[in-house]
């Protein structure tokens, strides 16, 4: 398949030759009913055609235009509408009664856009940000109208990293690169005409590439269920794949864990998985035991392990870097704990087990000496650069942030390099990420990675899963040392909270041969996430040193009490 100019091109191309088939399908649920809403090429170009010509009207070529619809087919009209007008998309999540628009007013503040496009009956959306731009529209489905052209190297959409809502930061994508990004991951997951379905957020950068503009490119049919529908049944994510005969889905690993505990045997009978080629897993640090119990629980309704595909990505590179072969099984290896800590993956029979994460995909991708600028021999950890024309132009308004990230120099390299603050190393058997270099926690001179640290800790705490806890270094302006803050898995388990922080302590200090200064027990939902579901470290960290985490119990130093 040549590729299209832009998106928009291919999305009026399909209308054109195949104006009835389906491009997309909003399921909406009610209890177990569940209600499927579809527009066809031919509706969903007519309707992005004539909230486009409302755009041009209102605004300006070039204006942000910030997208705080509904997650379903408003969504999907609205940012193909920015597409179309040579406005700039801004995703973002709409707002609701129980969200903080901390995150949100920080993004619109930053971004500075002339519209606000809102789903016509949301008005919490509409009243909390009225004032952030002169007007608000709503998509249209049944709308109709001609869209103009548009060139490669316009301007597409600003992605705001789920990173610190103090100070966000808006990576600038243009349409070649959206359409760089698009290419490269259908090169790396050809999995014919199949439907790709996904409950992950389009204003997320993995959602919006892969959940809402992978099946417009790919002329396949894309089925989205909204995070929100998911969590709260999350038996609807496998049931929609089951029902679809999806040939690709993804999910981090948070998700994989979820729908492995909170679905029962009974809800799970009659699915049929047997034609998922592929269960992308990003966004977060991959892991093998969340990979084999997702395989365990659902290889009895036709899931085959080698469906699991691990990738490496970020908002930075319009999300792919690097993804798993999609033939065979996801590649784990166990490497020397204390080797990998001193900067060398030397491959054990105990210690660290990493999940490999693939090969480039359409880029150069390569490990370096941060301070040396100098790429690094097979098996040496170092920071994870990237340069390929999938990578964006910079970061909105910031042009220092800008030439630091997007413009590293690599020693004997004539080319521009993204600097993606990971750290990894390269193995026989592809790419594996090690963790942030911001997040590399150092005490008495040794390194330790989060990840591995709270990998044993989920381990030693029955009450304790992944992806509800985080460790970090915590520098008390004499040494740093290590803190752990875990969420307990229900509030029922209060009384045993004291308990299961001394076992977490003793784990850590037997494993990793350091005592972690404090293991605080806290309520459930009390550790900050991002708007995708990801723990913020830092956040976590700031709220310890300022004494404000909502302990339940404490194992070794308490945190600090909060200043009155």
């Amino acid at each position: 398949m040549n590729p299209p100019g832009t998106l928009g091109d291919r999305v009026a191309l399909l209308a054109r030759t195949r104006p009835d088939d389906p491009a997309f399908t909003a399921l909406r649920y009610r209890g177990a009913a569940c209600s499927p809403h579809t527009l066809s090429y031919a509706r969903l170009h007519g309707a992005a055609s004539a909230l486009a010509r409302r755009l041009c009207a209102e605004s300006q070529v070039g204006d942000r235009v910030a997208i705080l619809c509904e997650q379903g087919l408003d969504y999907v009209i609205a940012f193909l509408a920015c597409l179309y007008s040579g406005r700039v998309a801004v995703p973002l999540p709409q707002v609701t009664g129980a969200r903080s628009t901390e995150r949100i007013d920080s993004a619109l503040a930053d971004a500075g856009p002339r519209l606000l496009l809102v789903s016509a009956a949301d008005s919490v959306t509409a009243d909390a940000l009225a004032g952030h731009a002169s007007a608000i529209l709503s998509p249209d489905p049944d709308a109709h109208a001609e869209r103009p052209d548009i060139e490669t190297t316009d301007l597409a959409y600003l992605q705001y990293t789920s990173g610190s809502t103090k100070s966000p930061a808006g990576v600038r994508i243009t349409h070649g690169n959206l359409i760089a990004g698009l290419t490269q991951l259908h090169a790396a997951v050809p999995v014919g005409d199949r439907p790709i379905v996904t409950w992950l957020p389009f204003f997320h950068d993995m959602g919006l590439v892969l959940g809402l503009s992978l099946p417009l490119f790919r002329g396949v049919h894309g089925v989205t269920l909204s995070p929100q529908d998911f969590v709260k049944r999350p038996i609807r994510w496998p049931r929609a794949c089951s029902d679809y005969r999806a040939g690709i889905t993804a999910s981090p690993n948070f998700g994989l864990s979820l729908v492995v505990s909170g679905t029962s045997e009974q809800e799970r009978a009659g699915l049929d998985l047997s034609g998922l080629d592929a269960i992308l897993n990003g966004a977060e640090h991959v892991r093998a035991d969340a990979l084999n119990d997702f395989t365990h629980t659902f290889t009895p309704h036709g899931f085959r392990h080698r469906a699991h595909t691990p990738g490496y990505g970020l908002a930075e590179a319009t999300l792919a870097v690097t993804i798993a072969d999609l033939e065979a099984d996801p590649v784990t290896r166990r490497f020397d704990r204390t080797a990998l800590n001193a900067g060398e993956a030397v491959p054990a029979d105990t210690g660290i087990t990493l999940v490999a994460c693939g090969f480039p995909v359409g880029q150069r991708v390569a490990v370096v000496d941060p301070e040396r600028r100098v790429e690094l021999p097979e098996g040496a950890v170092g920071e994870i650069w990237v340069s390929g024309p999938n990578v964006g132009a910079g970061y909105h308004g910031n042009p220092s942030a800008s030439a630091d990230t997007f413009g590293a120099v690599l020693t004997g390299d004539d080319g521009h390099w993204l600097r993606t603050g990971d750290l990894g190393f390269r193995h026989e058997t592809g790419l594996y990420v090690t963790g942030r270099r911001k997040d590399l926690i150092v005490v008495d001179g040794r390194n330790h990675y989060p990840a591995d640290i709270e990998a044993t800790a989920v381990a030693a705490g029955a009450h304790l899963r992944a992806g509800y806890l985080t460790a970090f270094g915590h520098d008390d302006g004499v040494r740093e040392s290590l803190v752990i803050v875990a969420e307990l898995h229900n509030a029922d388990e209060a009384a045993d909270a004291a308990a299961i922080a001394v076992c977490v302590r003793s784990a850590v200090a037997d494993v990793h041969a350091v005592m972690p200064e404090s293991v605080v027990m806290v309520a459930p939902g009390a550790i900050p996430r991002t708007s995708s579901g990801k723990v913020r470290r830092a956040d976590c960290r700031a709220l310890f040193d300022a004494g404000r985490l909502p302990a339940l119990a404490t194992a070794g130093k308490r945190p600090l009490a909060a200043p009155d």
